[in-house]
């Protein structure tokens, strides 16, 4: 498999894994039978897929020389940013914990869906 192939498929991982982690912690707002460490990990997964697409993103363009476009850029390192802005917040929203992170996991997702959409 080509890095670039790696790349095109492993947007889905990241986008679907957000939109889960997202559902699964808004789910956790309403149930506090979900929440828990399995919760934590898996959003920890979720969030980690971000870097990684945005490090191979990175490489594939270094490597090739393709221009993906500003935007793509864009949105790629908008993720990582986004990604600590809700680390940042979570002692300020510890009640809210879990809709803080349903929501920045949405937000992650459809950062994901508009840069597939990009290329």
């Amino acid at each position: 498999m080509s890095l670039a192939s790696f790349h095109d498929w492993f947007s889905w991982a990241v986008m679907l894994a957000n939109a889960a982690a997202g559902g699964w912690a808004l789910g956790a707002h309403f149930r506090p039978g979900l929440r828990g460490r399995p919760l934590w990990v898996f959003i920890t997964v979720a969030q980690c897929t971000v870097f990684s697409q945005v490090i191979v993103g990175v490489v594939l363009e270094n490597r090739s020389g393709a221009d993906p476009g500003d935007l793509h850029r864009l949105y790629g390192f908008a993720a990582i940013a986004a990604v600590a802005i809700i680390y940042a917040y979570r002692i300020q929203l510890v009640n809210r914990r879990e809709l803080l992170y349903a929501g920045g996991s949405f937000f992650l997702a459809g950062l994901a869906i508009r840069a597939m959409i990009l290329t």
